[in-house]
This record gives C-alpha cells, sequence and structure tokens, in this order.
C-alpha cells in the first residue's frame, strides 16, 4: 500500500498512573474510529502521542525524552504531548525541539481536527473515518481492563501537584461506566480495574458513593471480575464492605498511607491520623477473608526526624500488608513540600528506602505463605517463555509451566510453593467441567 492510500499510523505511550493509562485507551479508540491504525510506540509512526506524567522532577524528565525519541524516530511524524505534565507546563512543552501539538485536557476533543491539519501541513493524507468513536482496551493484554470512574481530587496534599494539573473532583456518570463495561466483556476481558484520581471521590447523581457504583455493576453486567485502584483512607466508604462475599469482588484493596507517624501526616497536608488508618484496616481485615492490602509510603518527608521515621516503621509493621510501594521524598516544583526547612538529605532518603524494602519483603513473605497448599482462582495475563504468569483475586502474583494458551483465561490453580515472592502454582484441570482450552473453567 502507498503512503498515499494507507492510513496514517498513530502511535501512544504512557507515563504515571492507570488514570493516564486508562485515558490513553480511550484516545487509541477515537483514532482507531476515525481511521488511524494503531502501531507499537517503538515503530515508525505518522503521529506519536506521549500521554504525560508530572508527579515528580523524574516524571517530567522521562516525559520530555520519549517526546525527543518520537521526533527522532520520524523527523517528518507530528508528535503531540498530552496528559498531566501539559496542564501544569503547557509553554515549556510547546517549545521543546520535535513537539508539533500540545494537548490540554479541554482541547482533546479536537484532537482529530488538530492532527488532519497538521499531517496535511507535511503533506501526509489525512485518513478517512471509519467508525464513530470506540473504546479500543490496551494492546497489552487480553486479561483486565482500565475503566476510568472518577477525575480530579480535592485534598491538595503539600507534596502533590496533581490537584494543579487535574483540578476539583468529578464523577462520570454511571451509564457511562456500565457502557464501558460492557464493551470490555464483549472484548473479552474478564476483570476490570476501576480506577480515579481520587476513586473514593466517586458521587452519583444523589451523592451515591462508590459502593453504589460497584453494586449496579454486580447486578447489571457479567464481568468475572471486578477490583478496584488505589482509595484514599478517608474516602473509603464501608458500604463497599457490605457487598462481600461476593465472589466477582477482587479481595485486594490499595490505601495509601504515607507515614505511620501523625506528626509527619500533618506537615503532609493529609486528611487522617494513624489510628483512624489502623481502625479502617481492621474493619477490612475483619470483614473481607484473606484480603490483600498494599500501600503507599515516603521516606524522608521535610523534617522527618530519625525518631519518626522508626515510628513509622513500627506502625506499618503491625499491619498485615501484602506489598508496599516505597517512594523517596521527591520535591516538586510548584507544592507547599519543594520549600519546606529541613529538607531530607537524599542518602538519608535511600537509607530509609532501605529500610522500607527490608520491611516490605517480610510482609510479603508472610502474607503468601498463608497461601501455600491452598487452590485459589488465577487470572493469567502475561508469558514468558514456558511459563505463564497471573494473578489471583487478592493480588497474589502466580506462575506456572503449562502448555496452550491461557491468556485471559481463570482457572484453578493450586499453589505449591514460593520462591521468593512469587508463588509456584499448578493448573487444577476438572476434565468434567472443562470446555475446550479457552473455555470457563469452574471457579
Amino acid at each position: 500500500m502507498s503512503p498515499e492510500t494507507r492510513p496514517p499510523r498513530v502511535a501512544l505511550t504512557t507515563l504515571g498512573c492507570r488514570v493516564n493509562f486508562a485515558e490513553t485507551d480511550q484516545l487509541r479508540g477515537v483514532l482507531a474510529g476515525a481511521g488511524y491504525c494503531l502501531v507499537p510506540f517503538e515503530e515508525e509512526a505518522d503521529v506519536y502521542i506521549v500521554n504525560t506524567c508530572t508527579v515528580t522532577h523524574v516524571a517530567d524528565r522521562k516525559s520530555r525524552q520519549l517526546l525527543r525519541q518520537a521526533a527522532r524516530r520520524n523527523p517528518r511524524a507530528v508528535v503531540v504531548a498530552a496528559g498531566c505534565y501539559v496542564d501544569v507546563a503547557a509553554q515549556l512543552l510547546s517549545r521543546l525541539e520535535g513537539v508539533d501539538l500540545v494537548l490540554r485536557k479541554e482541547d482533546e476533543p479536537f484532537l482529530v481536527s488538530r492532527l488532519e491539519v497538521a499531517l496535511r501541513q507535511r503533506g501526509l493524507p489525512a485518513p478517512h473515518p471509519r467508525t464513530p468513536p470506540q473504546r479500543v482496551f490496551s494492546p497489552a493484554s487480553r486479561a483486565r481492563a482500565l475503566i476510568k470512574v472518577q477525575d480530579g481530587c480535592d485534598n491538595r496534599c503539600h507534596y502533590c501537584i496533581v490537584a494543579i494539573a487535574r483540578g476539583p473532583a468529578r464523577s462520570r456518570p454511571a451509564e457511562e461506566v456500565l457502557e464501558e463495561v460492557r464493551a470490555a466483556e464483549r472484548a473479552g476481558y474478564r476483570e476490570i480495574i476501576l480506577t480515579g484520581v481520587n476513586l473514593g471521590a466517586y458521587r452519583g447523581p444523589n451523592g451515591e458513593r462508590l459502593d453504589w457504583l460497584a453494586r449496579r455493576i454486580l447486578e447489571e453486567t457479567r464481568i468475572e471480575r471486578i477490583r478496584f485502584s488505589s482509595i484514599e483512607p478517608q474516602d473509603f466508604p464501608l458500604g463497599l464492605l457490605d457487598l462481600w462475599p461476593e465472589p466477582r469482588l477482587c479481595r485486594h484493596f490499595h490505601l495509601p498511607l504515607q507515614s505511620g507517624c501523625d506528626r509527619v501526616l500533618e506537615r503532609m497536608g493529609r486528611h487522617y491520623r494513624w489510628a483512624d488508618y489502623r481502625r479502617l484496616v481492621a474493619t477490612i481485615v475483619e470483614r473481607v477473608p484473606d484480603v490483600a492490602l498494599t500501600t503507599d509510603l515516603i521516606a524522608g518527608f521535610p523534617g522527618e526526624t530519625e525518631e519518626e521515621f522508626r515510628e513509622s516503621l513500627a506502625a506499618v509493621s503491625s499491619l498485615p500488608f501484602s506489598d508496599l510501594h516505597i517512594f523517596p521524598f521527591s520535591p516538586r516544583p510548584g507544592t507547599p513540600a519543594a520549600t519546606m526547612p529541613e529538607q531530607v538529605s537524599p542518602a538519608v532518603r535511600r537509607q530509609r528506602c532501605e529500610a522500607l524494602h527490608a520491611l516490605a519483603h517480610e510482609l510479603a513473605i508472610r502474607f503468601r505463605s498463608r497461601f501455600v497448599g491452598r487452590t485459589l482462582s488465577v487470572l493469567w495475563d502475561g508469558r514468558q517463555g514456558e511459563r505463564w504468569s497471573g494473578l489471583t483475586d487478592n493480588y497474589l502474583r502466580v506462575v506456572t509451566c503449562s502448555d496452550g494458551d491461557w491468556l485471559g483465561q481463570v482457572t484453578p490453580t493450586r499453589l505449591q510453593s514460593l520462591q521468593g515472592t512469587t508463588l509456584q502454582g499448578e493448573i487444577v484441570f476438572d476434565r468434567s467441567q472443562e470446555s475446550g482450552q479457552n473455555g470457563a473453567f469452574g471457579v
């Protein structure tokens, strides 16, 4: 096919959180419906779109690097900067060599028309629209689909730029969410992940909370698994726990803690204290058996003394976390924490991260060891050689050696041993229930 007759090729890549990835999927759908051919970001394309992140200065730098890489890969291509970094540094990005379009959130409805103009200016053919905009899920996996239900944040934590980049909290109508879940079903996905910048701030038209939305998804769709992304502790709707023991709900909650020391939490501008968090965890563990709890922690926040760090470390070690996501404090220009006095040195931040990583390993082993010898359902989401990798509903990574194509399949799996923090499993075959290799197994 000649360049004059083939559809223009578009490549997208994403940095940052699950919300960013969900938004990239939405852009894929718009562009596919507009007649573009979707290609991997590593290939030559006529249009490159980088969905940027600005949560730290490192994310800013990576965003700029990807934009420059795209411009070098095909100097004739139209290079588009989108995402959170755009909304805090649009002028800087518009001056970056190789960047042709800077796409703010409010500009996204005009993406197709602006690309058409830019392509024609380069003598490249514009696409011929094929279908209305559609939902195109990430090509990386047939297993789970990200469903964005909420955007924006009102919390304004002192270290975070997201509230500035994303604006105030707002929620998607339930009908839109339900239609997207049904689209994921039609596309063959077995699990959805409900995600938002501040997922716990989701509100329906009459103030209904996240548990109301989850109940509607349970009642009005047949998706096999429903998982929740990060929920801020002060926004966790306890009504969500009333939905258990519904087996379609995944037993995993990510509850960002950041610090187990009240004095540090106050300086961070967080809206809870350690006792509040501890009570929430106790309630969840009591109501949802075998639940996995993961959290975020910041090491070396400005003013954090050795005593405060040790207090936080002891607090974290007292809870049954299955994993810890650990970050050294990174001063983000434009946030109050960036100019706070008593900045902790990078060397001390690294030492505290090392101590937290050691604790994370201990907690991970302790939690996973409880499940050796048990049989749990696993959704297989990837493969390396002959080894398949997947997740249980309570967020345990399992690997197995098995012939055939298990991608996107849910199977009962016997967890045989623990190697490092990864469980080794064996798929349990029940020939009386088997309906072909790609059929469903009893769960």
